[in-house]
């Protein structure tokens, strides 16, 4: 029987499949779950659910953590993992402190299962003539802003913050290599961000929906006396809140920003390597000073 997967009935499979304690069955004809100890599959009209057990959950957490760019969450997450009991519990309870990532969790287990319906129902298309069902669903990455408040740099109100995650960051470059070469890569980056007149930098800030301080983007002309060229000196996302998408938008947030602003060139001399793909998709090109981009030519393409 030729039935319609609806978002109901999806949702319904998603909720059964996640019950390891009870086995039901889809009737087509009413679009329900039924206990499978009333009624039998025929495959007919009453059809089995996708196939789901606890090896395949803990398949998803391991892909999951496996994909994580946030290296405090990622670390303690992947100790869950190994340690090889309680671990759906301790799962929960450790992702919990981090509330973005396990926004983005919830999303990714989402989307696989939705994944894992989207093959059973394409299976019974085929068997019923019909072609498949191609995936819609959005990507994480696009839902970053719900989740984020992207807003301009209040010197007034922002500078604490940004002082503390400048000081934090240069810790870690200090911690990355032994002895002064540690302290070589801290000194650059403290250069980077320090400029002469601090009023007059601008940029983006990242928070929380509960306001918290998560990372921000400051360009100051370049030279001082510039009317169209400006320079990166500060670009960090704060720990627990690496590798949701927050640079990259901060980015963005910031070319659109300066090209109002009539700003023509935006130069970057220093960036983690991790972040060079990004720049070159968001339409910088490399040069031997680092990274720059027209953005008078990016806005006329």
């Amino acid at each position: 029987m030729i039935f319609e997967l609806t978002d109901s009935i999806a949702q319904s499979l998603i909720f059964a499949m996640e019950n390891q304690e009870e086995a039901f069955v889809l009737d087509a004809k009413t679009g329900t779950l039924l206990p499978a100890e009333k009624k039998s599959a025929d495959e007919d009209t009453i059809y089995s659910l996708p196939a789901w057990n606890s090896h395949d959950g803990y398949g998803l957490l391991d892909s999951f953590v496996s994909g994580l760019h946030v290296p405090n969450a990622k670390a303690e997450l992947r100790n869950v993992l190994i340690a090889g009991r309680g671990v759906f519990r301790n799962f929960k309870n450790v992702i919990k402190k981090y509330p973005e990532v396990e926004r983005k969790w919830h999303f990714y287990k989402e989307k696989q299962m939705h994944l894992r319906v989207l093959d059973w129902y394409n299976a019974l298309r085929e068997s019923w003539g019909l072609d498949a069902l191609s995936d819609e669903i959005e990507d994480f990455d696009d839902l970053i802003e719900e989740d984020f408040n992207f807003r301009p740099y209040d010197s007034l109100q922002d500078r604490d913050c940004v002082a503390q995650g400048v000081d934090a960051v240069s810790k870690e470059y200090e911690e990355s290599a032994e002895g002064e070469l540690g302290q070589a890569y801290a000194a650059l980056w403290n250069l980077q961000c320090s400029y002469e007149d601090k009023e007059s930098e601008h940029g983006f800030v990242c928070r929380t929906s509960s306001d918290d301080f998560a990372g921000c983007l400051l360009v100051s002309h370049l030279p001082s006396c510039a009317k169209e060229t400006v320079q990166l000196t500060a670009l960090f996302v704060k720990q627990n809140y690496r590798g949701l998408g927050i640079a990259r938008t901060l980015i963005s947030f910031c070319m659109t920003r300066l090209r109002e602003r009539g700003i023509r060139w935006f130069i970057i001399t220093r960036i983690p390597q991790i972040l060079e793909p990004m720049l070159v998709r968001s339409g910088f090109t490399k040069t031997d000073f680092g990274f720059v981009a027209d953005l008078k030519k990016l806005l006329n393409e």
